[in-house]
C-alpha cells in the first residue's frame, strides 16, 4: 500500500511538471501570433500595384495604435513583394510624397492580443488558455496624381491558438504593452490552486507517518 501510494504521489508530481514545460517550443510569441494576424489582413486588402515598372507608393500607417509600428513593417514587406517602390519614412508623408505615384493611408481600429477562454482539462492539470490577436483597420489607396481615392475599405483578421497557462510569461513581451495583456485569475483558480497546494502536503504527512508506523 506504501509503495502504491509512494507511486501515485510521483506520478502526480510528474504529470504536473510535464504540463508546465511540455510544448516550450511549439508556440509563437504573443508579437509572433499578432503577426499571423497582421499577414492575414494585408492578404486581403485590395492593394495591387497598377500596370508599369515599380510604382512609387507612399504610407500613412496612422496614429491609432502602440502597434502601428508592426503593421507598417510588415505591410512594407507584403507590399514591395507585390511589386511596389516603398517611398523612404518621413514624419509628414503627405508632403513628402511626389504629386506622382500613390498615397497608402490608414486608420488602426484594433491591433493587439488579448485572452480569451481559460480551463482546465483535469482537475489536477494545468490550466489552459486562449489567446487571441486581433486586427481591425481602415485604408484608403490614393492617386497623388489627381488626388483621386482608388480604394476605400476595411479590413479585419484573427489568429487564435491555445496555449498552457505556464507559458504566458515566457511568450509575453513586457516591452509592449499590446503584447503582454494580463491574465485574471478567477475565484475558482485561487481556490484550487490552494487545495491542491493542501493536498500534496496532506499526502507528503501522510507518507511520513505512514513510514514511521511501519518501521
Amino acid at each position: 500500500m506504501k509503495t502504491i501510494s509512494v507511486t501515485a504521489l510521483v506520478s502526480v508530481l510528474v504529470c504536473l511538471a510535464a504540463t508546465c514545460v511540455a510544448g516550450e517550443n511549439q508556440y509563437p510569441t504573443n508579437l509572433e501570433l499578432i503577426g499571423q494576424a497582421v499577414r492575414q489582413a494585408a492578404d486581403a486588402m485590395e492593394i495591387a500595384p497598377p500596370p508599369g515598372p515599380g510604382p512609387q507608393l507612399a504610407i500613412d500607417a496612422g496614429q491609432g495604435s502602440d502597434a502601428s509600428w508592426l503593421l507598417e513593417s510588415m505591410l512594407k514587406e507584403h507590399l514591395l513583394g507585390l511589386g511596389w517602390s516603398i517611398q523612404a519614412d518621413s514624419k509628414d508623408t503627405d508632403s513628402a510624397a511626389t504629386d506622382e505615384g500613390f498615397l497608402l493611408r490608414m486608420q488602426v481600429a484594433d491591433l493587439g492580443l488579448q485572452y480569451g477562454r481559460s480551463w482546465r482539462r483535469y482537475v489536477l492539470g494545468g490550466k489552459m488558455v486562449e489567446r487571441v490577436a486581433r486586427v481591425a483597420l481602415y485604408y484608403e489607396l490614393v492617386d497623388l496624381t489627381d488626388d483621386r481615392v482608388v480604394i476605400s475599405s476595411n479590413v479585419g483578421s484573427e489568429a487564435v491558438d491555445v496555449v498552457p497557462a505556464s507559458m504566458l510569461p515566457a511568450l509575453s513581451n513586457p516591452k509592449y504593452s499590446f503584447a503582454s495583456p494580463q491574465l485574471e485569475k478567477g475565484q475558482w483558480d485561487r481556490y484550487l490552486e490552494g487545495g491542491l497546494v493542501i493536498a500534496i502536503i496532506g499526502v507528503l504527512v501522510y507518507l511520513f507517518y505512514s513510514n514511521k508506523t511501519a518501521s
